[in-house]
């Protein structure tokens, strides 16, 4: 898909930027337009950015004939109005017509039933037709109700003429909003006039027939008081373009697409979020659990409309679900959707507190890599890597310093440095680079056996490329992308292709190993702390010069020995 200028990502949100021309500055007072984008998702966004592409053009078009002019121009409003408040605005004045015709007689009083009913069917047919009268009234009653509600959407001035207001001879264009209103509009007059004819036949008149005005009736409160809060859809739409959360990545966002595909699924977009349980969440979460990994990219899957169809299909087919732990992360996701609907006044509970399914007896015994795991690791490394590049220093620089993975992958060149004398890697929190906790912003001294393989040395040389990244070999557009790559090729060679498969070992197996290291080295708590990023608090700075000074660290790196052949791997 090509890439669209302007497209940018503010946290894990798109908008479309675009510069002012200079001709226009003064006349728009800005020197750039920002469009909320309203989605995280990549294709969506790039659809939408070519709308507000064509948006902005509007409006440097209309600001140049202002300038040409010698007038003053407006800016285009606000947004015109949501789906829900149009919705509700037509509801309420069906509300007010049936509630009006149950205080009289089913039958006008001049008229002979069978007339009466000639009459409601023919103009049933006419508004599903949409012949020119019912155009003109559908207009009509559009108008009157964007004015009684006070709707931000523009209306057209009619022709005044003999015989009142018309539409003759008028030349214009209608918005989107006032054609999505007519629509509903359209619906709700003919809904009524059914209503109506329900009377005729003695019924009590109050059966929704479109149930788009379900539980509209005679004795029900009007659609605006019984209206509760804001909807499913509203609060996705205000979470997704929080400023908030702009920190967060593209990833982290989409952590929250499919969830809130199926809860939308499971409760519908027009659904109250106060109105939303915990059973609900619960067949969010089952829903969830039935779907295969990866379905959006098999043909058989892609092709299907809904997530059910695709949880019965898997079924059917006994399709691999999604692991345990990928359900654990959807459902987080969803509780702290709603644990921010709570920030925001919008619910008072979290229907999906503590719903998250406990880790597996594998999960929680992860653990090293043995001695003979690793002497297969990296007696294979030169043939997976081809001895250079990120896929060569990353298990390396995990084995010796025990690093996370997402902090190795984002290393730039500018980290690898000297403090105290002694040659570092220095983490610090960046916008494009987050650490897991407080503590991990660090000084990690080099190891020795690091130096020996050349790492300074493929340091200074992508220096001098004037590269940023360290590994800019690595594919990825973020943090959270690069680690996910890496670590899903790496469990691939290791598990398949090397045969470590043995239950708990992954990447994060490095990290354990360092540790359990450390402590064979009898290092002390505060200098483990230090190095493996387990402190609980303070920066760099902080801890800097208390009793961790890098060159204190760097004698108890220089102690931390593993028993593994490293004899394959040629020193740069």
């Amino acid at each position: 898909m090509a890439a669209v200028p302007g497209l940018k990502r503010r946290g894990s949100a798109y908008t479309y930027r675009r510069r002012v021309p200079d001709e226009l500055r003064p006349v728009l007072e800005k020197r750039e337009l920002w469009v909320a984008l309203g989605t995280t998702d990549y294709r969506k966004a790039v659809v939408e950015a070519r709308r507000a592409a064509a948006r902005v053009d509007d409006i440097f078009a209309e600001a140049r004939k202002a300038l040409a002019a010698g007038v003053a121009f407006e800016m285009p409003g606000k947004p015109g109005p949501s789906e829900r408040e149009m919705t509700t605005a037509v509801a309420v004045e069906l509300w007010r017509d049936q509630r009006a015709a149950a205080s009289t007689s089913p039958v006008p009083m001049d008229m002979p039933a069978g007339d009466w009913v000639d009459a409601l069917e023919k103009t049933i047919a006419m508004f599903r037709a949409s012949d020119a009268n019912a155009r003109a009234a559908l207009f009509a009653r559009t108008v009157a109700i964007i004015r009684d509600h006070k709707l931000s959407i523009p209306v057209p001035e009619p022709v005044k003429g003999a015989n009142g207001l018309s539409l003759a001879g008028q030349s214009f264009t209608l918005s989107p909003d006032f054609l999505r209103l007519q629509e509903l509009v359209r619906r709700g007059e003919i809904e009524g006039r059914a209503r109506a004819l329900d009377r005729v036949e003695g019924k009590h008149g109050d059966m929704a027939h479109d149930p788009l005005f379900e539980g509209v009736t005679t004795f029900s409160p009007p659609p605006v008081q019984s209206v509760q809060g804001t909807t499913l859809g509203e609060a996705i739409e205000r979470f997704n373009n929080d400023p908030t959360r702009a920190h967060l990545t593209e990833s982290a966002g989409m952590k929250f697409v499919l969830m809130f595909r199926a809860l939308k699924e499971i409760v519908g977009e027009a659904r109250p979020v106060i109105s939303i349980t915990r059973p609900d969440c619960a067949e969010t979460q089952e829903l969830i659990a039935g779907l295969p990994p990866n379905f959006g990219k098999v043909k058989r899957y892609a092709e299907l409309k809904t997530l059910k169809e695709v949880a019965a299909l898997a079924a059917e087919r006994r399709d691999r679900r999604l692991s345990v732990g990928t359900l654990r992360v959807y459902t987080h996701s969803m509780s702290s959707f709603f644990n921010w609907c709570i920030s925001k006044g919008i619910v008072t509970a979290n229907p999906a507190v503590r719903m998250a399914p406990p880790k597996s007896a594998s999960e929680k015994g992860r653990r090293p890599y043995t001695i003979g795991e690793l002497t297969k690791i990296f007696s294979a490394l030169p043939v997976w890597s081809g001895s250079e590049g990120g896929r060569f220093w990353v298990p390396l620089i995990g084995l010796f310093s025990g690093m996370r993975l997402g902090e190795i992958v984002t290393l730039r060149v500018a980290d690898v440095t000297q403090k105290d004398g002694v040659d570092c890697m220095v983490l610090r929190r960046e916008a494009d680079r987050r650490l897991k906790t407080p503590g991990a912003e660090r000084v990690v001294p080099i190891h020795p056996e690091l130096v020996r393989l050349g790492l300074l040395r493929y340091a200074e040389a992508m220096r001098k490329k004037g590269a940023e990244a360290l590994f800019p070999d690595l594919p990825g557009e973020d943090q959270d992308q690069v680690a996910d790559i890496f670590q899903k090729r790496f469990a691939y060679w290791t598990k398949t292709t090397l045969g470590v498969n043995a239950p708990g070992t992954s990447f994060h197996s490095f990290r354990h190993g360092f540790r359990d290291a450390l402590r064979e080295a009898g290092s002390p708590i505060d200098a483990t702390r230090a190095l493996g990023g387990w402190a609980r608090s303070g920066g760099v700075e902080e801890r800097y010069g208390q009793g961790t000074r890098p060159k204190t660290l760097a004698e108890v790196m220089a102690r931390v020995k593993f028993d593994v052949d490293l004899s394959r791997l040629k020193p740069m």
